[in-house]
């Protein structure tokens, strides 16, 4: 199945093998030329990423049901405690330790995604569908 993947300054692109997301993905750093990327189903439904590295934020939304999730963890794997802001290409985001993800995590879950199976359990998912203004 072809998704569409669009990265930071880079032209949109139909992907039809996971090894073309995974490498972009790994490309990221929220300091870089390329911040956020995302992959979208031909249902309209999409993942987002931003930042990169070991500081990335995911989330998730479903047109059908108009909803908008951030992954986030059961245990953060930050050091920092409280509200911190992300800045990368796309702008500023306000952030918990636990919604702090590192790029394995990203990729395991963009690869379940493009392969239409199970999300990893480990990553949880907090609706924020109210934040965006799908509610």
């Amino acid at each position: 199945m072809n998704m569409l993947l669009e990265v930071e300054k880079k032209s949109p692109v139909q992907v039809s093998i996971f090894s073309k997301v995974e490498k972009a993905l790994r490309k990221l750093r929220s300091y870089g030329p390329q911040s956020y990327a995302s992959l979208t189903r031909q249902d309209g439904s999409y993942l987002q990423v931003a930042g990169g590295g070991v500081t990335c934020v995911l989330e998730m939304r479903d047109p059908q049901a108009s909803k908008h999730w951030r992954a986030h963890l059961g245990q953060a794997k930050v050091p920092f405690e409280g509200e911190q802001t992300l800045m990368f290409g796309g702008g500023n985001l306000t952030i918990w330790p636990d919604e702090v993800l590192f790029i394995d995590d990203v990729v395991a879950v963009f690869k379940a995604f493009f392969d239409g199976e199970a999300l990893p359990k480990e990553i949880k998912w907090r609706d924020i569908s109210q934040v965006v203004g799908l509610v």
